[in-house]
């Protein structure tokens, strides 16, 4: 047995399976519908037949993904700015952990920019909830998205965690793929990004013994993504609110996708991308410690650190702060600023049919908790935010 067919319920498509897979995507009604919206002044029937002479994943991006997701960053923000990328090595592949703000954009924006500057782009994890038809699933892995599966029983958790790693370590160390993945299952609703013990246990289940060993060769690179308005940001405080009320929110693959549109074409303001530095320096430090959930404990709260150290800032973030917490940073924004951020604040929450006052704290604290974080982070001077 070939030993990608292991892999066959998790992997994106290969090449020899692209052409096929692009002819189901064209012929979709979604595809007229979605190309109508993003590129009104193109022929539907051009881009068609362009797309039907593609027969590589790296085509499709060129031709489709890449410039429909600069169309919309485009139209949707106000510019993306990046830094950190110096420490990426064109010729090696790492693994991305990152904060996770929204849904697809989070790691489309990684990827837009790394076209740009002609290196490859990475594979995403996705979870299979968001797979919610055919025409959804085969743009997912036309885009080189693997599939991280939410239902899996109890008793065969254990089992499908190793394959789910053996893939990682395999597209990391023999494809020479980067990967990029979410510092926790879903997206964070508060704004308090941090790293679960889980997903690094489960990453390490298909390396050897020794810490080091397991963990240097992937190249992980943490990775923050800083949103200036966050278009999901009721929806997200919605769901804290009625967890907290003891009444959480059964969601729905609807509700996923009304998510996944509204962050996609929802106002984002400013964005910014900045990789940390590699993780590697600091294994063999963490390699001495005794204790495996110290150890694994230690390694979250280094990404975290390098996560949280590199969040670019906001004047949104200081005035939630500020209102929710001290009166601290006032010469980081302007009495307009201010008074625009409310605004925007209510407007939202009308926008989505919601009650601003009671959903005041939780969307506060989502965009005061990224401040709190970086005050946290040793060393750190208030003259550096």
């Amino acid at each position: 047995m070939e030993y990608l067919e292991v892999f066959d319920s998790i992997r994106p498509y290969k090449d020899s399976e692209v052409n096929e897979a692009v002819k189901r995507f064209i012929q979709h009604p979604f595809f007229d519908q979605v190309t109508n919206r993003l590129f009104p002044e193109k022929s539907i029937d051009e881009l068609k037949k362009s797309l039907s002479e593609v027969s590589s994943v790296k085509d499709f991006q060129k031709v489709m993904m890449y410039p429909t997701a600069r169309r919309v960053l485009d139209s949707s923000s106000e510019g993306i700015t990046n830094d950190g990328f110096d420490r990426i090595n064109p010729e090696n592949a790492y693994l991305f952990i990152s904060n996770h703000r929204d849904i697809v954009l989070d790691s489309t924006i990684l990827n837009v920019l790394l076209f740009e500057l002609g290196i490859d782009t990475t594979e995403v994890a996705i979870g299979n909830n968001l797979l919610v038809n055919q025409w959804v699933t085969d743009l997912a892995k036309l885009n080189k998205n693997f599939i991280v599966n939410r239902n899996v029983a109890p008793r065969e958790m254990y089992s499908y965690s190793q394959t789910l790693s053996s893939y990682i370590r395999y597209t990391i160390l023999e494809a020479k793929t980067s990967i990029w993945i979410a510092q926790r299952e879903g997206r964070t609703k508060d704004g308090d990004d941090q790293t679960q013990q889980g997903l690094l246990k489960m990453i390490g289940l298909s390396g050897g013994k020794d810490f080091y060993e397991n963990y240097a060769p992937l190249r992980i690179a943490p990775m923050a993504i800083s949103y200036e308005y966050d278009p999901c940001d009721v929806l997200k405080a919605r769901e804290i609110a009625s967890k907290l009320a003891g009444q959480p929110i059964e969601k729905t693959p609807e509700d996923d996708l009304q998510s996944m549109i509204a962050g996609i074409t929802g106002v984002k303001g400013r964005v910014h991308i900045s990789i940390g530095k590699i993780v590697d320096e600091k294994l063999q430090e963490i390699r001495e410690i005794k204790n495996k959930n110290d150890q694994m404990q230690a390694l979250a709260d280094l990404i975290d650190e390098r996560i949280h150290k590199n969040y670019k800032l906001w004047p949104n973030n200081f005035i939630a702060y500020d209102w929710l917490f001290e009166n601290r940073f006032s010469d980081y924004y302007s009495k307009e600023e201010a008074e625009k951020f409310e605004d925007y604040l209510r407007n939202q929450a009308k926008m989505f049919s919601a009650d601003f006052d009671e959903l005041k704290g939780p969307l506060l604290a989502m965009y005061a908790n990224p401040v709190k974080n970086k005050l946290k982070v040793e060393g750190l001077a208030e003259s550096e935010l």
